[in-house]
């Protein structure tokens, strides 16, 4: 579980494929940017749009769980691997919408846009995990984050209980 929470943390989430996803938050909406990176899917398939679309479907698979365990709300805006066919583009948009269907947050996507940009929202319903965990700088105005003592009482306690178990 802690190996998630801190997955959910990071700012890169690494893609089975060797792609990955860099979330970035601001005060008006969560930005997505998917990377093929050192992806090896161009090698399986004989068509690079085809490894692209398996990057960008594996993407939206985990953009879905990411969404869920970070509760993520507001105005989304992923920004895919772009793909020249519309038919690819329907297909993604399809399978992200599918993926989104297990979300208990209502999620309403719109389509993909010339540049390959999906604008959606999700519900707000409790604060994100981000919101949850850290509070606001008070040496730099709020411009960084830094964990609260809950959090940090929580890691000094989980800490200790490990070192005690192994003697």
């Amino acid at each position: 579980v802690e190996k998630e929470i801190e997955k959910a943390l990071t700012r890169k989430v690494w893609l089975p494929s060797g792609g990955y996803l860099f979330f970035d938050k601001t005060e008006a909406m969560s930005t997505i940017d998917v990377n093929s990176g050192r992806s090896q899917q161009s090698s399986k398939y004989d068509d690079v749009e085809e490894a692209l679309v398996h990057i960008n479907i594996e993407a939206a698979d985990e953009i879905a769980r990411q969404l869920r365990i970070r509760n993520v709300g507001g105005l989304i805006i992923c920004d895919f691997i772009d793909m020249q066919s519309k038919k690819n583009q329907r297909r993604l948009l399809n399978h992200l919408k599918e993926a989104m269907k297990n979300d208990t947050a209502k999620c309403t996507i719109i389509g993909m846009s010339e540049f390959g940009l999906v604008e959606m929202t999700r519900q707000r319903n409790r604060e994100s995990i981000t919101q949850t965990i850290f509070t606001n700088c008070p040496y730099c105005n709020g411009c960084g984050m830094v964990k609260n003592f809950e959090t940090t009482s929580i890691e000094i306690e989980r800490a200790i209980k490990q070192l005690v178990s192994q003697y």
